[in-house]
């Protein structure tokens, strides 16, 4: 099924098309396969771009209403012609649009599939290409925009085909008269009388396998954990001490926060007292660079320290993982356990909030075959605030809890007219944390 996009908002002719059909040739006698797969195809129009010593070519046949005063670009030769895709081993793209998926599946480079698809028979699509990719051993990214795309690797929004313009540009295929008409007439019907002979020789192909629950469920754990999930416990503790490190105070500026991820560095925001940017600037060392300055002239930000490596989590451990209950009675101190608000703990600053938990994919509909697990995995999300001098309550955090984003930030006594929080007893002063993440639990 092919679908064209609304005008542009960059330019009002131009529309992106999904649901190509491509193949792959040589650049020598690319003309010839080019005519070939038009006629095969029956297409009208192409789209071309060069990969190594091949080119990748897609093929369509948009309606005559469509093509009339519009200029057409493939949405998939813009995807895998981004920045962010192209030099990837294999790369999945699900971009929701309303009630449909546009699904672009790029290896090294080129297309492989562009398919206009259901959110539902997108979400199978997306298994078939996982396993597809294992088999392979090729290493898929996900990325993706939409509610009902589940979870990505890393974000990617339809604005960012945007930005190059000129990329595939859809033409119409060029009329070619050759000399010798009668003789490829000729050839053209045997070729097609001998295509049919076999398809009519040929038994039908068996029909697609629709994977069982038990298989979409073993997809999605390998999917889960195919990436990094550093351990809260020891990655929490060690941001903390990471950004502990450095100075507060450089030529008048004062730091504000840093946030973490959990690869690659940190950034830290100071903000302006009395000091210019002049100051700032000398005052930055080269491991903090590049160093901006906010438009308001308030704040700068600069590079943090990096992030440490720490063990991950591992699906092998799902056994020894506690129960949902277990593990909201695990996180709780004896105060806490005390709370009217079981899932809103607060103590002494220390805020612990937990998040419903989820199974990785959907729960198998009645009559679903392969649908028995007998304990299956859930995650949910939570989210613990407090002070610098509580790191060793995150270090002693169960081990099924990752660590996702760290956020510190100093909080200063405004004074005199400073008060205490009524609900801890503590001063709302000193250097905070606000570190959120996932749990694992089994059902």
């Amino acid at each position: 099924m092919m679908h064209i996009t609304e005008p542009l908002p960059t330019d009002k002719r131009a529309r992106l098309v999904f649901g190509l059909d491509w193949r792959a040739y040589p650049v020598k006698g690319g003309r010839a396969e080019r005519r070939r797969y038009a006629d095969a195809f029956g297409a009208t129009h192409f789209v071309e771009y060069k990969v190594g010593d091949e080119l990748i070519g897609g093929f369509a046949m948009p309606e005559s209403a469509d093509v009339k005063g519009a200029r057409l670009y493939s949405g998939a030769a813009r995807v895998a012609l981004h920045d962010r895709i192209k030099n990837r081993p294999a790369a999945l793209v699900l971009l929701q649009d309303g009630l449909r998926v546009h699904a672009v599946f790029v290896v090294r480079g080129a297309v492989r599939s562009d398919e206009v698809l259901s959110p539902e028979t997108a979400q199978a699509r997306r298994l078939e290409i996982e396993q597809e990719c294992l088999k392979g051993n090729l290493a898929l990214d996900t990325l993706g925009a939409g509610d009902r795309i589940g979870d990505i690797d890393e974000p990617f929004q339809a604005s960012e085909l945007l930005g190059n313009r000129k990329a595939g540009r859809i033409t119409k295929v060029p009329v070619s008269i050759p000399a010798a008409i009668p003789l490829l007439f000729i050839a053209g019907a045997t070729i097609v009388g001998g295509a049919k002979l076999m398809d009519a020789l040929s038994p039908p192909p068996p029909p697609p396998h629709v994977p069982t629950y038990a298989e979409r469920y073993a997809a999605a754990v390998r999917s889960t954990f195919s990436r990094a999930l550093p351990r809260a416990s020891a990655l929490g503790p060690a941001l903390l001490a990471a950004v502990g490190t450095n100075e507060s105070v450089r030529k008048g500026w004062v730091f504000k926060e840093a946030n973490c991820p959990t690869a690659g560095y940190c950034t830290m925001t100071f903000r302006r007292q009395g000091g210019t940017f002049a100051d700032f600037e000398s005052a930055a060392t080269a491991a903090m660079r590049p160093v901006t300055f906010s438009r308001d002239g308030l704040t700068s930000n600069a590079r943090g320290p990096a992030v440490p490596k720490v063990d991950v989590l591992s699906a092998k451990e799902s056994s020894q993982w506690p129960s949902e209950q277990a593990f909201i009675e695990a996180v709780q101190t004896p105060p806490q356990r005390m709370s009217s608000q079981p899932f809103e703990i607060r103590a002494y600053g220390y805020t612990v909030t937990l998040g419903e938990t989820r199974p990785l994919i959907p729960a198998p509909v009645a009559g679903e075959g392969g649908g028995h697990i007998a304990r299956i995995i859930k995650q949910g999300d939570w989210t613990i605030e407090g002070f610098r001098w509580q790191a060793p309550l995150l270090a002693k955090l169960p081990p099924n809890m990752t660590l996702e984003s760290l956020k510190v930030e100093l909080r200063l006594n405004q004074g005199a007219g400073a008060t205490t929080s009524s609900d801890t007893g503590d001063a709302p002063y000193g250097v905070h944390f606000t570190a959120k993440g996932k749990y694992f639990v089994l059902d």
